[in-house]
């Protein structure tokens, strides 16, 4: 009834009869449990017309530093509805990306004196692996950045229909 989406690692991990430690030991468990979802591509979203839909959107962080307990806490949340609706039975997208194009990736590059696609992309590296270790459930083949021609192409093409229509002027307001 369920898709294979195990919310707690313990569940296909202990075998019958074997008493359970008295430690949480989080390095091993929650590797098991990784290793586990990532072999069975237990959060791969694919097109399924016969499941109702569900999208979930965190937001994207800025790649300027590392990740906080504040973004912990808006993910986990996120996560949490996520394995929720999947549960239900849901077709469920919880997309991740990085909005990396601007000014607050831009700053901190300038304020650390590195370039900022070296800057931008090496965060996005590292933050990326932050995510991973927490074992959200992103499909990460989805994952985007704002700050690449693939992404904002389609911005600028958005922007362009817009002016073409009348709907915004290209000018900043007074």
């Amino acid at each position: 009834m369920f898709p294979k989406v195990a919310l707690f690692p313990f569940v296909f991990m202990v075998k019958k009869r074997e008493p359970m430690d008295a430690q949480y030991r989080p390095d091993q468990i929650e590797a098991q449990a990784q290793q586990y979802w990532d072999d069975n591509q237990s959060f791969k979203v694919t097109e399924d017309a016969g499941k109702e839909k569900f999208y979930c959107l965190s937001m994207f962080p800025y790649p300027s530093g590392r990740l906080h307990m504040g973004h912990v806490r808006n993910y986990s949340i996120g996560d949490v509805v996520s394995r929720y609706q999947r549960m239900l039975g849901k077709n469920v997208l919880q997309p991740m990306g990085w909005d990396a194009f601007g000014l607050p990736a831009e700053n901190a590059a300038i304020k650390n004196k590195v370039a900022p696609a070296k800057w931008t992309f090496e965060n996005i590296d590292y933050m990326r692996g932050q995510l991973q270790r927490l074992g959200f459930g992103y499909d990460w083949d989805r994952e985007l950045a704002t700050c690449t021609p693939e992404y904002y192409r389609w911005e600028q093409w958005f922007f362009t229909k817009l002016y073409e229509k009348g709907w915004c002027t290209g000018k900043c307001p007074q």
